[in-house]
């Protein structure tokens, strides 16, 4: 009965501001030429569903955002284990990425379109660069915030250095891991979009910046509807892909 409460709570706010836009179109305080109704983006996102042309868009979003995302998100979790595991590794790593880190991804955009070109690969490779610095940071964070005392712990039980890795280091740093995960999932759909917008034919960036082209404020709030189901999807099934993993690593610690 909460849960259904909580729920009902949630839609009070998203209510509200869609009376007021449906509203003051009715009444004529927003030109109907400037923004679509809700109405009117509610009829287009089904005939935009059922003609396909919304599936594919979407279907080649999440295409580019799962490579993407994938391969930087693996790269920067290896490298933070390694950098958080080798003191050697951290002094010739750790001053190049306090360097090149602080640098917004959006920065990056030019040089990568010269080096990839306008195709798939310089929007794979923009969000790639994004999600391995964040998973890097986080990995390497988590690792170096690992309780000293069970560090000291482990040397008293004579683990080796594979035991300390997989026992206690990965254990301890999973949940940084998993909120640099997070963190950068949200950051790769702005930086997919963003790419979408700049150099492509197709993609629900592609989607919205054709609509704004061609005048169509109904495609291109359905093309926002959409990113925003998809991102919510995504991060709900990367917070159940985390609790399954911390449960992994409670039972883990407690053997």
């Amino acid at each position: 009965m909460k849960r259904i409460k909580d729920i009902l709570i949630s839609f009070i706010l998203p209510t509200i501001i869609l009376l007021i836009w449906q509203l003051s179109i009715t009444f004529g305080f927003i030109p109907q030429s400037l923004i679509a109704s809700p109405l009117q983006v509610i009829e287009n996102f089904f005939r935009l569903l059922f003609n396909g042309e919304l599936i594919n868009h979407s279907f080649v979003s999440i295409q580019r955002l799962i490579v993407g995302f994938t391969l930087g998100t693996v790269l920067g979790i290896l490298l933070g284990v390694i950098v958080g595991t080798s003191k050697l590794a951290e002094k010739i790593v750790s001053p190049s990425m306090k360097v090149f880190a602080p640098i917004p991804p959006i920065a990056w955009i030019p040089l990568i379109i010269i080096l990839f070109g306008i195709g798939e690969e310089s929007k794979v490779a923009l969000i790639a660069l994004a999600s391995f610095v964040v998973a890097y940071i986080n990995t390497f964070n988590g690792i170096r915030s690992t309780d000293k005392k069970l560090i000291e712990l482990s040397k008293v039980y004579n683990k080796d250095k594979k035991q300390l890795l997989y026992k206690i280091l990965l254990p301890s740093a999973l949940p940084n891991i998993f909120i640099g995960m997070r963190i950068a999932l949200g950051l790769s759909w702005i930086l997919l979009i963003a790419s979408e917008l700049i150099a492509s034919s197709s993609g629900l960036g592609w989607l919205i910046w054709n609509s704004r082209n061609f005048s169509r404020p109904d495609d291109m709030i359905v093309g926002m509807i959409s990113i925003a189901i998809l991102g919510f999807v995504s991060d709900k099934l990367l917070v159940m892909f985390e609790k399954k993993m911390l449960e992994w690593r409670n039972t883990f610690e407690g053997e």
